[in-house]
Order: C-alpha cells, then structure tokens, then sequence
C-alpha cells in the first residue's frame, strides 16, 4: 500500500547534500575544527587572527546551516512516506474492494448464465452447460447467439430480461477483472514506494541527529575560540551564533514550505488524473460516473509540525507509528453486532505491518500493561497534568507498569488482538479520563497526523 509520491526539487536538493554529507556524518570533519594551539598562535598576528575570525565564523554558521538543513530534509522524508504510506493503505482498500466486487459479480454472473444454460437445454440444444461457460469467457462473442436463441425460441419477455442479464453480468466480470489487474499493479507500486520512503525518512532522521551532535559537540568551543580571538565576551559571541541559528531556521522553513506547496500540486494533479480514470467508460457499465475503479488519493494530513515517527516536536511529542490513518476519531459503522464495536470510534488508528515498533507519544510513567478484551493488548502512559495515552490491540509489549518511558521510545509493537480487522495501533488520549481527537491533541503539539 504505497504511493507514487516525488519530492520536488527543494527536496532533492536536501537529499542530494545528505548524500553528500552521508547519513551520519555533518558537514565538517573533527579535523577541520581549530585547535586552541591554533587560536593562540593566530593571536599573535593581526592578519593570522583575522583569518581565524573568518575561518571560525564560517564554521559556526556552517554547523548551524547543517543542523537545519538535515532537519528540514528529514521533515520532508517523513512527511513523504507519510503520505506515501496513506496512499498505499488507500490502494489497499480499493484493490480489496475491487477483490470482493468481482467475488460477487462472478457468482452473479455463474447464476444467469446457469439459467441461460436451462432455457438452451428446453430447446433440446444440449445440456446448456458449454454456454454458461462461453458467456463468462466471452460475453462480447456471446450476442450473435442470444440473439438466433430468442428469434428461434420466441421467447417471452422474461426470458429476454435472462438473456440481457447474463449478458450484462458477464461484461461485468470482464470491466471489474480489468480493473482488479490495474489496482493489483498499483497496489504494488505503491508498497515499493512507501517501502523506499520509509528508508529515505530513516537515514535523513538519522542524519538529522548526527548533526546536532556534531553542533553540541563543537559549537560552545568555537564559540569561545571566537571570543579569545576577537577580545570579546563569551556572552556576545553566544549571541552572534543565536542570530545565525535564526537565519538557518527561517531558511529551513523555507524549503519545508517549498516542498509543501509542490507536494500540494503532486497530489493535486494526481487526484485529477484518478477522477479522469474513475470516469472513463468501462465495458458493461454505460459510460463514465457508473464505478471506474480509481481512487483519489488522500490529501497529505500532515500539519507543519515538525513531530514524526522518526523526530519529536520542539515540544517533545512524537508520532507514535510510522503507518497511515485507516479510521479517524469519530462516528464510524458498527463493525460487528452484541455490542463487540460501538458506533463511535474514540481513538485514531494508525494501519501498518503486524510487529511494527510503537513508541510513547511523549515521557511519562507507564501506568497499565496488559489485556482489555475488545481493545486488546494495551499499554497506558500517564504523562502528567491529567493526560494518558492509550495504545491498542497490541501484539506485544516492551515496558512494564511502573517504567518511567521517554518521548519516542519504544514501548509496544502492532497487532491485532481484540476486535480488529487487520493489524493496526489504535490510540487514545484521555484528559481527566474524558476521550478527546488525538489527531487534534498531536497536532497542536507539533506532530505531523
């Protein structure tokens, strides 16, 4: 279940420097970094010193660059293989709804030609038998012989209506086989796709955080250096590096605004071309807007918060499954009678592969660990002020009660215990014990739904 969405040029442009950088290594080399013999010696010379300056300023604005640029490519790749991966849930519903129509349609289509087969044999035509099997292996080469069986039959106008009906339901398995091959194809193009967008948001995660690292590691010595060379306070250069950190972060919004806008029109024409599909003629159907098979795909429900699966929000929530959203918090059909599935649904279901890792929205103190009927294997988290997170039909767990869990960590994995149709995390967040939208809740803390 995976998409066919591009980053656009903006994007391209990020990966291609952490191609540069490789994924776990910033911008500069330990080795490039001046030593305190360096600085000492560069003192000693006004134009050695100057140089320096020049040298060690351009580092720090460099580290800073890095940091965001490596955040704003990995912000990009999780946004896409959130998408991605959206897409691909939706594919998988179409092509298993085109799976169940055409089961449908062919027992429908055994059952008229079953009775075009009686109405041959009472002619003294023959057991009727290699009929039924010509209408479904072709109902176009069909016409020619229904018409000779009513003119020679002259047949009353209910046996007419059989005939049409066989004919129809015939041509009906053949547009719905076709459509079923089509989705079967799309359907794998977009699991490869998420697959390879999943990889893509991993190593730029990755390296996202190599880079702030290699800042945390080097910036404050620089940041002295810098002072002892310049004859300033330490204060000042602090300040110095503050309004080069900002010039960074407004260039990473930037390119992350970029990104969205050319990810808004992706999908914009994408859904264009899904309803052009979706309304061309189909054999048996009587032209455009009786079915089609395509599905538009799903606007990216991401916000602009910087929260993913792979990297928490500047306020330190993340996202707890890397999946698409396969049921909203909201009023939903009943999924099965005597009160097993209610008709709202208080949680957001996030959908992916059975032992996918689930990890803590945020940090907190884990309060339940186990078995809760219908929801399944669940895990619960009190993250203080009233607030708990409650994670569903798990298959597995990997806390205990008491644990104190930090933001991002993994503490579950997916399944598909208790009442559930497929393997998926059910989340809840509860404020005082009252449900509320997670998808609202995470997203007015900087993570991407």
């Amino acid at each position: 279940m995976r998409a066919r969405t591009r980053v656009g040029a903006v994007t391209i442009a990020l990966f291609a420097l952490i191609g540069t950088l490789g994924v776990t290594t910033p911008a500069s080399a330990a080795g490039d970094y001046p030593s305190w013999e360096d600085v000492e010696r560069a003192r000693q010379n006004e134009t050695s010193a100057a140089a320096e300056v020049t040298r060690v300023e351009g580092l720090i604005e460099s580290l800073n660059n890095t940091v965001a640029e490596t955040q704003s490519a990995a912000n990009i790749a999780a946004n896409e293989f959130q998408t991605a991966d959206a897409n691909a849930t939706q594919a998988e519903i179409e092509s298993n709804r085109l799976a169940s129509e055409l089961e449908t349609a062919t027992a429908a289509a055994e059952t008229s030609a079953g009775q075009v087969a009686v109405l041959m044999a009472k002619m003294g035509r023959g057991t009727g038998s290699s009929t039924s099997l010509e209408l479904l292996a072709d109902p176009g080469a069909a016409d020619d012989a229904l018409y000779k069986l009513g003119a020679m039959t002259k047949l009353t106008t209910r046996s007419t209506e059989v005939l049409e009906k066989a004919k129809q339901d015939a041509n009906l398995v053949t547009s719905l086989n076709d459509q079923a091959e089509v989705a079967t194809g799309i359907l794998q193009q977009a699991r490869d796709d998420a697959s390879a967008s999943l990889q893509r948001a991993t190593d730029t995660a990755n390296a996202a955080q190599a880079a702030v690292a290699e800042q945390e590691a080097n910036q404050g010595r620089l940041i002295e250096q810098l002072a002892s060379l310049k004859g300033t306070r330490v204060e000042e250069e602090q300040q110095y590096a503050v309004g080069v950190a900002v010039r960074a972060e407004e260039a990473r919004k930037r390119a992350e605004e970029e990104a969205r806008r050319q990810a808004e029109a992706r999908a914009a024409a994408a859904a264009a071309a899904a309803a052009a599909e979706a309304n061309k003629p189909r054999p048996g159907t009587g032209g455009g807007g009786g079915g089609g098979g395509a599905v538009t795909p799903p606007p990216p429900q991401t916000g602009n918060g910087t929260g993913t699966y792979f990297a928490p929000s500047s306020s330190g929530w993340w996202r707890p499954a890397p999946g698409g959203i396969t049921s909203w918090y909201g009023p939903r059909p009943v999924m099965c009678p005597n009160g097993c599935s209610v008709p709202f649904h208080a949680g957001l279901d996030f959908g992916g592969a059975s032992g996918t890792q689930i990890k803590a929205v945020q940090a907190g103190t884990v309060i339940f660990v186990g078995n809760a009927g219908g929801f399944g294997n669940r895990v619960i988290v009190d993250h203080g002020g009233g607030v708990h997170s409650v994670y569903g039909h798990l298959s597995g767990y990997n806390t205990r009660v008491g644990a104190q869990v930090a933001g991002g960590q993994v503490i579950a994995y997916m399944g598909m215990t208790g009442v559930a149709t497929g393997p998926h995390l059910d989340l809840k967040i509860e404020i005082n014990g009252r449900h509320t939208d997670p998808a609202a809740f995470l997203r007015a803390r900087g993570v991407r739904i």
